[in-house]
């Protein structure tokens, strides 16, 4: 198999390695090279070089045995291994927990995946019997987890409307992790609106980080988010995220329709707000292929791929001319994924469901993600039942390289496969990619690796003092 993707971005070359995730920006002549080497020869890793198609200029020799050198040098690079230790089979992994603290919400936002957390339901909030037993539950689990620092963060609906059982659980949490031994970090995600008084001290004084929904302008956001009952929103998390006390605890996260602006004004009008860290991401698809309504929603391919083009040209040209990484405000999804291109990550398994990561919802059922949960054949078990925890088949055992069709694609070590939800949302089965999900994939890591050599080329300092926090 010829293992490399080769592309044209930005009006630029480039050839990428899966194996090595090495990637190399191309001249014309070794771009035109490289193409009839690869449609001429069709044992092109095989023994020797293989003939030139055509007669070669002096200038071209060299650069062709340079090209077939470099073809031969990646073929004998092994094929990366899944990471999962075997050292301590006795040991978990569990480190990330995502509580569904309320299944329900105060806003009525019109792309929400799970309908105020409600999925469709009652609404629900957790008790503080049932909160007890998740607090048991993680606590037994950090404590035989092989990871040091433990992550729990707090989902919804809106988890402030519940405020007083979040606090329960982050202090009788707190409380344990010196005779664990382990680091708790905090984390919420929410709507703004209820970010204040005793509230925001409280988180400001225990969590790390919180992310704060607002989709850009206000126009477009009270049009996108609106209250419960069609009440306007923006100005209240404004205010709200003006007097927060730990402002560098905040991130901002934007969700771009279909009607909203592009995402780099959408950038640009959340940079006003002295926000540091800022997620934009587009409204997607898993679940609602049978929903002409929100379908409407949804930003197009072409045009998702074109605006984050633009913004990374844009943002580059922007931050070059700054001297201090500490003064920008960046994209923390965008940059998140350009610096781990820039490491060399490779990957076999696409994520922790079930193994690192789980999710609980309000009643204390346990689910491999917040993407899972209230999905009934997904469920592990209870918080409460003391039982070993029962992971979905589908989501047990998967290794990238021995799974169709994702065996010969040239992002198989990024995307490792991919999300098992959205999968599941988009084809029926948690371990079969949509072929709309892989080409939108593959399109956004091209505008990627573009981004990389801008960066490396005009403001490579920005990547050695980042000042982002990876996600979680």
């Amino acid at each position: 198999m010829i293992d490399f993707h080769s592309f044209e971005q930005g009006g630029e070359n480039f050839i990428f390695f899966p194996r090595s995730a090495r990637l190399y920006q191309l001249s014309k002549t070794a771009s035109t090279m490289l193409a009839e080497l690869s449609a001429g020869v069709p044992g092109l890793y095989g023994k020797g070089r293989g003939a030139p198609q055509r007669p070669l200029s002096a200038e071209e020799v060299p650069l062709y045995g340079e090209i077939c050198d470099l073809l031969q040098e990646e073929l004998e690079v092994p094929l990366p291994q899944s990471r999962v230790s075997h050292d301590s089979p006795d040991r978990n992994r569990y480190q990330s927990f995502s509580i569904y603290l309320a299944q329900t919400c105060n806003m009525a936002c019109c792309y929400c995946w799970n309908r105020g957390g409600s999925f469709g339901k009652a609404g629900h909030l957790m008790d503080k019997k049932a909160a007890r037993h998740v607090v048991g539950m993680i606590l037994s689990l950090a404590e035989a987890s092989s990871a040091d620092r433990i992550f729990v963060n707090f989902y919804g609906g809106e988890p402030l409307l519940d405020f007083d059982v979040l606090k329960q659980i982050t202090l009788d949490l707190r409380k344990q992790q010196t005779s664990l031994d382990k680091d708790f970090h905090f984390t919420l995600d929410t709507n703004g609106t209820l970010l204040e008084g005793g509230v925001a001290r409280f988180l400001a004084r225990h969590f790390t980080q919180i992310g704060v929904s607002l989709d850009g302008s206000q126009r477009i956001h009270d049009i996108q988010r609106p209250g419960k009952y069609g009440e306007n929103t923006w100005q209240r998390i404004v205010d709200n995220i003006k007097v927060f006390p730990n402002p560098k605890l905040l991130g901002l996260r934007a969700t771009l329709t279909a009607f909203s602006d592009s995402y780099q004004e959408t950038f640009r009008q959340l940079t006003t707000l002295g926000i540091g860290r800022i997620q934009l991401e587009y409204c997607h698809e898993p679940g609602y292929h049978s929903n002409p309504i929100y379908e409407k929603l949804l930003v197009p391919p072409e045009r998702q791929l074109s605006e984050l083009l633009e913004f990374v040209e844009g943002y580059v040209e922007s931050i070059s001319r700054y001297e201090e990484t500490r003064e920008i405000p960046f994209v923390s999804n965008v940059l998140d994924s350009i610096t781990r291109i820039r490491r060399g990550s490779r990957f076999t398994r696409p994520c922790g469901a079930g193994t690192n990561t789980l999710a609980i919802n309000s009643r204390g059922e346990v689910f491999p993600c917040i993407a899972f949960v209230d999905r009934t054949d997904f469920t592990m078990g209870q918080a409460d039942d003391g039982k070993s925890l029962a992971l979905h088949k589908s989501l047990a055992g998967f290794e990238v390289d021995g799974q169709l069709p994702c065996h010969g694609c040239w992002l198989r070590y990024d995307c490792a496969g991919g999300c098992y939800a959205t999968h599941y949302d988009m084809t029926g089965h948690a371990r079969h990619p949509h072929p709309d999900y892989c080409r939108n994939m593959k399109g956004r890591a091209e505008v990627y690796f573009y981004a990389l050599t801008l960066m490396l080329n005009k403001c490579p300092w920005h990547l050695e003092k980042a000042p982002w926090t990876p996600s979680l």
